[in-house]
């Protein structure tokens, strides 16, 4: 088995770990990773990545396709809410009761005293408002009810 590794990685077989060896080349398949040019590359996929990039992790893709329900439970903030006429208009969270820095902030539209729309918006670590992470819910009523919310992100 010269020059494979059982698992069929390019370089030899050593206890101590896989060796590769500067092919020349970059990962072009999913779920290769090759040495080039003194660096590793990585193909997932997303595509080719380099594991020493950004200090490693996740793309920012990867990032948005996972489940982000914890980014607003577990964290430290302060909640401000807006009322009109006695119902909630406004949620703003903010980093601290300080009100400087806002992390989001859900604004509720009503029509004739019903929920019609709901608008959530992200903010960066300083306060400003991230493109494309806008969520606006447009409420569809039947006979009054309230039968579905649907969501479009912007």
């Amino acid at each position: 088995m010269a020059g494979r590794t059982p698992d069929r990685h390019h370089g030899v077989e050593e206890q101590e770990g896989t060796v590769y060896y500067d092919d020349g080349i970059a990962a072009s398949q999913e779920g290769e990773i090759r040495y080039n040019g003194g660096a590793f590359s990585f193909y997932d996929s997303v595509g080719v990545y380099d594991p020493r990039s950004g200090g490693g992790g996740i793309s920012e893709a990867q990032h948005e396709a996972l489940d982000t329900l914890v980014h607003n439970l577990a964290e430290t903030s302060y909640e401000e809410i807006t009322r009109s006429g006695g119902q909630v208009t406004d949620v703003v969270v903010w980093t601290t009761s300080g009100k400087t820095t806002k992390v989001r902030e859900t604004n509720i539209t009503r029509s004739g005293g019903q929920l019609s729309q709901i608008v959530h918006k992200h903010y960066d670590g300083a306060g400003t408002i991230i493109a494309g992470q806008t969520l606006t819910g447009t409420v569809t009523r039947v006979n009054g009810q309230l039968e579905s919310i649907d969501w479009v992100q912007t």
